[in-house]
């Protein structure tokens, strides 16, 4: 492998700032971003191996801050809770690989039970996958979001399957505790009610503020973020006054829950191509009703409250909430979310690829390291065709991709069909 590459004459978007810049050269000394300048500024060695980027968008490497790992199947509960779990663990094995193929160079797990062997089996690198920051388990309270089955009896949620049940300050506290003991990069919480439950709504609010709090104390002690599961109005204001960093869906908010997470700098990831994805596609794949129903109700909403929050300078980042099952919601096909922030949320393509790749990582708390294309960083890069500035679905089309690297390394476009088994298409409805 060349030491040296030099990605020359390309459209620039680097993750800081929605405008690109033309004829741009990048050049890249092993891992790292060594230097970004106008096309023949930036000296390079004769060695140095040169990619033609003339027609192509250089851009960061995608990043989906909010997953599930889950290695499903199916999209059934009661599968998740019998099967076995190294066999959803292998499974993720190449949902990895489906990631990193559609140009997801990271991606946050938030909450699955493979994230963090899945991250250290990447991180000895035997195999090519995203960097995954991962928090282990949820915390969530009895009969609470987290459970997802709550007519099941209660130890098969404390098993390690859906969540980490924890009531009251002192278990909050010892819940954190021992995600962070199993290697957590953050801990993440369920403040409110949703879609996936078997009992309740999303406007439940779950959790007391005193809850809340611990369990961004214990987090913040250890120098780690926190992610609160907040759907409904409470759970959002909850979340923003009890210190959590970054509120996930965000569907309810009103104007207190706006005011506070713009006075406390919180993040906001909304995931809003998630419930189209399941008034769509729910029913063929044995979704209950129930749910379905309750899905059709928020996407309108969502989409609102995500305008209405970007509008008013809240950080906004990118997360599909794809849950890595083959026959709805499969990993490769959360591209669908990028798609949807220009089409569906009225983004603009570079206003889109600042949310998917510089604001991810102020989210994650790796913006020193990766998310937008400056010297230093790592080189985790994409080089697409220029026609995704105009069409934003060439961006979910792999054969339009023609490199992606991750910190420096060119990785392997493996031509398998028969291992994507979806066509992404299929989810832009």
């Amino acid at each position: 492998m060349a030491e040296y590459k030099l990605l020359s004459n390309g459209i620039l978007l680097d993750g800081a700032r929605p405008e690109s810049q033309e004829n741009m050269d990048v050049l890249i000394k092993g891992k790292h971003i060594e230097a970004v300048g106008p096309h023949g500024t930036v000296k390079y060695p004769e060695t140095a191996e040169t990619v033609d980027c003339n027609g192509y968008v250089i851009m960061p490497g995608l990043i989906d801050a909010h997953l599930h790992l889950f290695g499903r199947k199916v999209m059934s509960h009661t599968v998740q809770i019998c099967e076995d779990p190294i066999l959803r663990g292998m499974r993720s094995v190449l949902d990895a690989w489906r990631l990193i193929d559609a140009g997801y160079t990271t991606v946050r797990d938030c909450t699955s039970g493979n994230g963090i062997p899945l991250r250290n089996f990447i991180a000895e690198g035997e195999m090519t996958g995203p960097r995954i920051l991962a928090c282990g388990l949820a915390l969530s309270q009895t009969g609470g979001h987290g459970e997802l089955m709550h007519s099941v009896p209660v130890e098969f949620s404390n098993r390690g399957l859906t969540c980490r049940l924890a009531d009251g300050v002192s278990e909050v506290r010892k819940a954190a505790r021992e995600q962070l003991r199993a290697g957590a990069d953050f801990i993440k919480i369920y403040t409110s009610g949703g879609v996936m439950s078997e009992y309740g709504s999303s406007q439940e609010c779950q959790y007391s503020l005193e809850e809340i709090q611990a369990c961004a104390e214990e987090a913040h002690n250890r120098g780690v973020r926190t992610a609160a599961h907040a759907q409904g109005r409470l759970g959002i204001i909850n979340a923003a006054k009890g210190g959590i960093d970054s509120i996930e869906h965000g569907v309810y908010m009103d104007d207190e829950g706006l005011e506070l997470i713009l006075k406390n700098k919180c993040f906001l990831v909304p995931t809003i191509s998630i419930f189209n994805v399941m008034k769509n596609k729910g029913a063929a794949c044995g979704m209950p009703d129930y749910k379905i129903r309750k899905a059709e109700q928020l996407i309108e909403v969502q989409l609102k409250s995500f305008r209405r929050a970007y509008k008013a300078g809240v950080v906004c980042g990118l997360g599909s909430d794809f849950l890595s099952d083959s026959s709805m919601t499969p990993m490769g096909g959360n591209i669908v979310e990028v798609v949807d922030y220009v089409e569906r949320a009225g983004l603009s393509v570079g206003e889109t690829v600042v949310c998917a790749t510089g604001n991810n990582a102020k989210i994650l708390g790796i913006e020193e390291i990766t998310g937008t294309i400056e010297t230093g960083k790592y080189a985790d890069i994409l080089v697409v065709e220029k026609e995704m500035l105009t069409n934003i679905r060439v961006i979910a089309d792999r054969t339009r991709i023609m490199k992606i690297y991750k910190e420096g390394e060119d990785v392997p476009r493996l031509n398998i069909e028969k291992f994507r088994r979806f066509d992404c298409h299929e989810l832009f409805q």
